[in-house]
Parts: structure tokens; sequence; C-alpha cells
């Protein structure tokens, strides 16, 4: 096929992905928000209700403004061929291709991450600070900035060089067991996120002894819960939002609070909130969402497998030659509508997910502790009460709070 022709369709297909979503963006920024329900009057004032509006606005209009900045950079960068040049200068200085290959993605993400950089900052030392959130200091942002720059290199650059590999040791089944290999990876970062990567960012501690690991460790026992061990996460260092977490597999699976959340919540809400995390393990959501992921991964792989050595690809964005990093490259824009609708069909899942596990707190804890949890969450991170249906469809990974008490207030009222 015709470079052109072949430059012409992803660039398109980028276009339009990127439309899609600016008009959900745009739809949700000026969906007119009623005023605050009545049954949160205990928690959000009308003053507060002002806050939470003008919060949300804001955060909204500076995303929509970052990801114009990118998408513009992006296209610009494509229509100059700039992957092509790019790999042409790299050529000159490595000759080995799958160093150079890691390098390419290397120097891509570094330029995307120094033109999110105004942006990032502006979010944490402006927005978030202005709100009462942010708690970083300019040396913890720097640092959390650098290890995370580290850890992308080593684990991108190591699973981008499996893949190299697999293609060229596996050939035409590269594919399948390069994503044998990708979920496998997967499930190791999940099972030792809390053991090897959390504690490079933040400091966990045993929870102490007392009513709240007392009543935890009640809950644990009721559920028939298998817990390894209940941390605190000093949260408060970087912002005052709050949250609570189990993450890993077998005996490696932790209970993590955010010190914000003790710190704000009575006993019985926190115990809801791990009630609500127990819920998503007693219904097997937990492999359910593995499953998933492994879908996913297998899928994007085999269609990635109908393009890798796509001369014309390549050739479309500068190369001279077949390059399989460049081909890889643009199979990302062109797999984004098929990405947006394997996302939006995850969200649902995970939406219904949330619901059963929700009721299963209502159960296991109590609905009226479960529905002033959340009541109180939201209101403390000023969450958007009123997101634009369309936006909830595409975007949210959870209900909004409203639909959430509705469906509590309903499951409690047909238990009675």
């Amino acid at each position: 096929m015709n470079p052109l022709i072949v430059k012409a369709v992803v660039i398109a297909i980028m276009v339009l992905s990127y439309g899609f979503s600016l008009l959900v963006s745009l739809l949700n920024i000026t969906h007119r928000r009623p005023g605050i329900d009545a049954s949160l009057a205990d928690f959000v004032d009308a003053e507060k209700y002002q806050r939470l509006l003008s919060y949300n606005n804001e955060k909204s209009r500076l995303a929509l403004w970052e990801g114009l900045a990118s998408f513009a950079v992006l296209l610009v960068f494509l229509l100059l061929d700039g992957p092509g040049r790019l790999d042409s200068a790299l050529a000159n200085l490595l000759p080995y291709q799958k160093l150079r290959a890691i390098l390419f993605f290397g120097i891509l993400a570094l330029a995307s991450g120094m033109a999110s950089l105004p942006f990032s900052l502006y979010h944490d030392f402006s927005l978030e600070a202005r709100y009462g959130f942010n708690t970083k200091t300019l040396g913890i942002y720097i640092s959390d900035t650098i290890k995370g720059m580290i850890l992308g290199a080593l684990f991108g650059g190591g699973i981008l060089y499996l893949l190299l590999l697999c293609i060229d040791v596996f050939g035409a089944q590269f594919w399948f067991i390069f994503a044998i290999i990708l979920f496998v990876i997967t499930l190791a970062v999940s099972s030792l996120y809390t053991t090897l990567i959390l504690p490079l960012f933040n400091k966990l501690t045993p929870l102490e002894d007392g009513e709240l690991k007392t009543a935890i460790q009640a809950l644990a026992e009721k559920t028939s819960f298998p817990l390894s061990g209940i941390y605190v996460m000093n949260a408060s260092k970087r912002s005052k939002k709050s949250n609570a977490f189990f993450s890993g597999l077998g005996r490696f699976k932790k209970i993590v609070l955010f010190d914000t959340l003790i710190e704000k919540h009575p006993v019985d809400e926190i115990v809801a909130v791990l009630a609500h995390e127990v819920g998503h393990y007693k219904k097997h959501h937990v492999p359910y969402s593995s499953l998933l992921s492994a879908l996913s991964i297998f899928v994007t792989m085999a269609v990635f497998s109908l393009l890798v050595h796509s001369r014309s690809l390549s050739l479309a964005f500068g190369a001279a030659d077949t390059q399989v990093h460049i081909n890889l490259l643009a199979f990302f824009l062109l797999y984004e509508p098929l990405s947006l609708l394997m996302n939006i069909g995850t969200n649902i899942i995970s939406r219904r997910f949330e619901y059963q596990a929700d009721a299963y707190a209502g159960q296991a804890a109590s609905a009226e502790s479960a529905s002033r949890a959340l009541k109180r969450l939201f209101a403390d991170n000023l969450s958007d009460l009123y997101p634009h249906p369309l936006y909830v469809f595409v975007n949210y990974s959870h209900p909004p709070l409203l639909a959430r008490l509705g469906a509590l207030k309903s499951k409690s009222q047909n238990k009675k």
C-alpha cells in the first residue's frame, strides 16, 4: 500500500479518536451541575460545594489543555516524519537494533515527560495546593519523578527487549509467547507491589494495636479473609486525600490504609471501606480482572502480529526500511479505537464489581457505615457529584457517588 495513504489513515484514526475523547471531556465540563443532594447535607455545605464545583472544573480544564498540547506535539512529530528521522539519527550511533529500539522509545518517553512537566507542576503546586490537597515538597516531587523514570526505563526497556527477542526467536508465533510472558510479569508485579515498589515512594508501617486493628482482624476472621498484614502508608507526605486498598496474591496479600483515612474516619467507616475491598476478594473479582487483563493482552498482541513486519507502515513515518519499533509506535495509534472499546467494556464490568463490593460491605459491616464512608471520602476529596453520563460510560471504573448510595440503600431495604 502507498505509504502516504497509510500515513493518512493512521493520522485520520488518531484525529478521530482524540476528537471523540475531546467531545466527551467537553460534554463533562459544560454539563450542568444541580445543587447539592440533600443526602450529603451533613458533609457538604453550600460553600464547600462551590469549592467542589470549582476544583473539578479547573482539574478538567487542565487535563483538557494538557491533552490538547500532547496531541498537537504528536501530530506535528508524525507529519514531519519524526519517527523515521529519529531512528535514522540513532542508527548512526547504535547499529544494534534492539538497543536502538529501546533508546528510541526512551527518548519519546522523556520528551513526553518534559512536555507534560509544566502541567504536572501546575497541577500539584498550584491547583492541588490552592484546594488544600498537596503536601509534597519540590524535593519529593523531583525524587518521585526520578524514581518513576528509572522504574519506567527498567520495566519498559526490559519488556520491549523481551518483545523484540520473542519476534526474533519465535517468528510468527511471537505474539502468543510474549503475551504469556507479559501476563506473568503483570501478575508478579501485582503480587509484589507493596513489597518491592510501593516502599520506594512511601513508608509502610504495621498498624499499631488498638481498636482499629482489633476491628479489622475481627472483619478478616468473620469473612475468612486471608490477611498477611495491615499497614499504614504515610500518604499525607504527598496529599491530604484518603484511600485504602489491598494488594498482592496468596501470602503476599496486605491491607494498606492511608494515614489520612485513619485521621478523618471513625473506626466503623474504615471497617466498611475495608469490607468493600474484602468484597472484591470474596466475589472473585481479582481473578476475573486478571482474566480480562489476559484477554486484553492476547488480543492486543494478536493484532500487533498482523502489522509487525509491515514495510509500508514503517515507510509511512519516514523509515528507510522495515523497523519493528516504528511499526509498534504506529500500531499504538491505529489500535486506539479498539483499545477505547475494550476499556469501555472493562469499565462496565468494573462498575458492576464495585456495586457488588458495596453490597458485600453493607452486609459484612453495615450499609449505614458504608454510606457514610463514601460520603465522607467524596466530600474530603472534592469528587465530582454529577459527571456527564457519557463521560461516566467511557471513563469511570467506579460508579458515581449518588448511584452507589442509591444501590446501597436499595440493597439495605430489600434485606429488611
